[in-house]
């Protein structure tokens, strides 16, 4: 006589049956996905790799991508793992782009260049030789390496104030030419042709602006074309966001508004104004002046720059009070008239954090956390004018901060570092 088996039975065999068909599948799915994680990560680690060898090379001494070219290397002559390579000249410094592609995959890096100082020649100021000394007045302190003229460094008396201290420089002292190191041509060149409209690349995107600068709110990566917004006449920059690959550039002048928020760009004309208060990061150039008024803060890694051929002492940056840029600032003009020397004047209050080139004069009335270089200093007070004198100044090369980086200014310094990562 057979047994019945049980309806209940049957019923748990089967809900047994598909939870051990459901877990045998959960394994299968996850050995399955994790074999995928597995070969992506293993994709992204390789195309990591690729992108960062393309960046090692573009930063090291090579002649294969010359600024303002790409190329793209088949890394392994598999004709499957490649890089695409780009440098693009970016004012005072170089953005390199790095694109590693394995089949349909792609990693991208772009970053801001730029150049540390030389470690065997730091120095807080190299002043031309032009046979006169260096007088120092009231509270000023100078602190690192100095290059003077012969003449050497004397006590001053001005404006009822005299050197107050016991030793003239913290630091060693050297003999300065009568001429400056000069101004790095290849930069000088960049600069003219940004001045002159003529750019050292046709891929550019060229926007002639036919209304106010207003109310904008403008972003372009680096990964696309170079944004070129220009106008004929006056620019305003007002209640506006500009960021990224964006050049600016009027044939007369450049106002900038507090209210407006630049970041990245490049500013280009003749004359450029900041109003009081602006706040920002940029580079800007001009073949005339530049104005910062009251309470200016340019955060790293700005650049101010004027490369003219006129020789005109109106040609200048000039600082208000309370002005602060963590940078470099240059002045270069072709001398035709020693008595008509461009120059750049830092006014009480102010701070440069960063180097000065100056072919003309320097008036320092703040403090320099870095170093300068120039022809000679010109201090202006009520009574009179004053050749190669420091009164109440601070100048300081070691209180540069460790991770300042920043353009080459007199030479081509071989080792380059990362400035910043840009998108």
């Amino acid at each position: 006589m057979h047994k019945m088996i049980k309806a209940s039975s049957l019923f748990y065999a089967i809900v047994i049956s598909i939870i051990i068909a459901i877990v045998s599948s959960s394994f299968i799915l996850f050995a399955y996905t994790s074999r995928i994680e597995f070969d992506n990560q293993e994709l992204r680690q390789r195309l990591n790799l690729n992108a960062q060898s393309g960046l090692n090379l573009l930063m090291s001494t090579q002649s294969l991508v010359q600024p303002n070219q790409s190329v793209i290397i088949d890394l392994y002559g598999n004709k499957e793992d490649s890089v695409f390579l780009e440098r693009k000249l970016w004012g005072a410094f170089e953005v390199i782009r790095s694109t590693a592609i394995f089949h349909q995959q792609k990693i991208e890096r772009i970053a801001q260049i730029g150049f540390p100082r030389d470690s065997t020649d730091l120095y807080s100021i190299y002043l031309m030789d032009e046979g006169k000394p260096l007088a120092l007045c009231g509270q000023t302190k100078i602190t690192g390496p100095v290059y003077l003229p012969k003449s050497g460094i004397q006590r001053a008396y001005i404006e009822g104030q005299s050197y107050n201290d016991t030793r003239f420089i913290y630091g060693e002292t050297k003999i300065s030419k009568n001429e400056l190191p000069p101004f790095n041509p290849d930069l000088l060149k960049h600069v003219k042709q940004l001045l002159k409209e003529k750019r050292a690349t046709d891929s550019d995107s060229v926007l002639e602006m036919k209304r106010p600068f207003v109310g904008d709110s403008v972003y372009n990566s680096f990964k696309n074309n170079t944004l070129i917004l220009k106008q004929y006449g006056p620019i305003r920059i007002s209640n506006s966001v500009y960021s990224g690959n964006v050049i600016i550039v009027s044939d007369t002048l450049i106002i900038v508004k507090a209210d407006a928020i630049l970041k990245d760009v490049i500013l280009v004309a003749p004359k450029i104004f900041f109003e009081k208060n602006f706040k920002g990061q940029l580079q800007a150039y001009a073949s005339d002046s530049i104005v910062v008024k009251e309470e200016v803060s340019f955060a790293y890694p700005s650049v101010l720059g004027i490369a003219t051929d006129i020789s005109s002492s109106k040609c200048a940056i000039l600082f208000s009070e309370k002005d602060t840029l963590i940078g470099n600032i240059f002045a270069h003009q072709v001398m035709t008239d020693a008595y008509k020397r461009t120059g750049i004047r830092l006014a009480e209050k102010s701070l440069v954090v960063g180097q000065l080139y100056s072919n003309g004069y320097v008036e320092v009335k703040g403090n320099i956390h870095g170093s300068v270089m120039c022809a000679d200093f010109l201090l202006q007070t009520p009574s009179s004018v004053y050749e190669n004198h420091l009164l109440n100044v601070g100048i300081d090369q070691g209180a540069l901060p460790n991770y300042f980086t920043g353009i080459n200014l007199v030479k081509e310094f071989p080792v380059k570092h990362i400035v910043k990562w840009l998108d």
